[in-house]
């Protein structure tokens, strides 16, 4: 029930491998601005690459990355081929999970992207996202799961990177103090963003027993900063985040021996928790909370809904009032949601995870909520069927409504989905929210949706909460591409409880 960050995870992961590969690419005379794409990335004696990482936690090995390029110089249309296979086996509630993310970008003779794909496969659930670049900027996208195939249109500028190889050419001659903004395309969300790359210092480090001398690099991207240390002859031997990871070249074999090797015993949901400052007593029950958040600086936006009232905000420290949520008591009219039908619209349209249009979802819709006389009725109905139906299971995917529907297992965002998808196709409107919530003296990254009822209501399907308690704190609200705002306070948080209220 506390497996929002198995998504966070695997993002995490590819902004982690995203990020320590573009280094490799950069030549200095770049270093001063923003990156041409690929054009400039590439080097004048760019050789075929074939390089390999291994992903430790806490010191523990818990996955490899290897990057390849490979080139065909009789291929003008897919001249240069990236590959990037991500393998990472976590233990998460005294289980092994095991997945691969596979990422490839192919480029015409002139480096720029002509297709691209990104597959995700594990235990329960399975993902592939390809594209293929039609006209300009524009990609057609098909994004396939379990359970079909949707497909839409994406624009990807022309100077974006998927991810970057490695190169032995690129950063030899970097200095301290200076900077590069290269923008990024997410292929799992369809996403783009921009990275800042900053040279801070050079230094030496041991590697395998070896010392080498450094130059350390900053990577801001998405609210996190990562740090690596660039050899001179280009290559990076290191990368740390402040989630606890730590990337390392490594060979073949030993990264093929962390995927023959059992889990580390390290829980990484537990170790990831926001640890807690006190106790919550009856954390299902208690009806407000006074917390403090700190190392982190918010916005009041960032916080403030019915539920949360933030008291003060101050740089890296906020005191925040959450209450417990309450059943509406006033049903909604049609007059009601016509009023707000344009705040809505976004809230009860279907998306490539939330098929709320599909005829499988829309049938199930209707089945559940066949006797029901008001949206409240319809609300606690779909809460309750999907609570009872669908298994609580850890897994690792990008949840997609349509899958859960058919197979009946997963986690909080599981659950979440198809109920957002659910309550969508029974023209209520819903969203999800994924922020944090207590249990087990920590608080743990956790999912839940909110519907509209003529004022949110946001509700629990994981744990059967009707109405959420006290201690769900909301911090980002929508899907994958969204949630991915929160690495900026993955590792970073602490919160203390000040006040807790429970019922008498």
């Amino acid at each position: 029930m506390k497996w929002a960050l198995v998504r966070l995870t695997i993002a995490a992961a590819w902004l982690v491998t995203t990020a320590a590969y573009l280094r490799h690419e950069v030549f200095p005379e770049w270093f001063t601005g923003q990156t041409g794409g690929y054009a400039s990335l590439f080097g004048r004696d760019t050789l075929v690459i074939d390089s390999w990482s291994r992903i430790l936690f806490n010191g523990s090995p818990i996955g490899y990355s290897h990057t390849s390029l490979d080139s065909d110089e009789t291929n003008s249309i897919y001249r240069y081929v990236l590959n990037n296979r991500l393998y990472m086996k976590l233990a998460i509630m005294g289980e092994a999970h095991a997945f691969t993310a596979d990422t490839t970008a192919s480029l015409d003779s002139q480096y720029q992207l002509q297709k691209f794909s990104f597959g995700l496969s594990s235990k329960v659930y399975s993902l592939s996202i390809k594209g293929q670049k039609t006209n300009g900027n524009t990609f057609d996208v098909d994004i396939s799961t379990d359970a079909g195939t949707v497909s839409r249109q994406v624009e990807i500028p022309a100077d974006a990177i998927i991810y970057s190889p490695m190169t032995e050419l690129a950063l030899q001659r970097l200095k301290p103090g200076h900077q590069l903004s290269v923008k990024t395309f997410d292929p799992a969300t369809l996403s783009t963003s921009t990275m800042i790359i900053r040279a801070l210092r050079n230094e030496e480090i041991t590697i395998s027993g070896r010392r080498h001398a450094c130059t350390v690099l900053a990577a801001d991207m998405q609210g996190t900063t990562f740090l690596s240390w660039m050899a001179s002859d280009g290559r990076i031997l290191k990368q740390e985040t402040p989630f606890g990871w730590t990337i390392e070249l490594c060979t073949p074999d030993e990264a093929f021996e962390i995927a023959r090797k059992a889990p580390s015993s390290t829980d990484i949901l537990k170790a990831m928790a926001v640890p807690c400052e006190g106790e919550i007593r009856q954390p299902r029950s208690c009806v407000s909370l006074t917390l403090k958040l700190s190392g982190v600086t918010f916005s009041t936006n960032d916080l403030t809904s019915a539920r949360q009232i933030p008291v003060s905000i101050k740089k890296g420290e906020t005191l925040l009032m959450v209450k417990k949520e309450t059943i509406p008591s006033d049903i909604p009219t049609e007059e009601n949601y016509m009023r707000n039908g344009a705040a809505m619209k976004s809230n009860l349209s279907p998306t490539p995870f939330i098929q709320s249009d599909h005829e499988e979802i829309r049938e199930k819709a209707a089945e559940i909520t066949r006797n029901c006389s008001n949206d409240t009725d319809k609300v606690l109905t779909i809460l309750a069927w999907v609570h009872a139906n669908v298994v609580k299971e850890t897994t690792i995917s990008f949840p997609s409504a349509l899958d859960v529907l058919r197979k009946r297992r997963g986690d909080c965002n599981e659950h979440t989905y198809l109920f957002t998808a659910l309550a969508r196709s029974a023209g209520i409107p819903a969203k999800v929210i994924v922020g944090l919530a207590y249990q087990d003296g920590a608080f743990y990254y956790h999912a839940w949706p909110a519907v509209y009822v003529g004022r949110w209501w946001e509700t629990d399907p994981t744990w059967n909460q009707p109405a959420v308690d006290a201690s769900h704190i909301a911090i980002v609200e929508g899907e994958l591409e969204q949630q991915v705002e929160l690495m900026r306070i993955i590792g970073r948080l602490k919160i203390a409880v000040l006040e807790e209220k429970a019922d008498d």
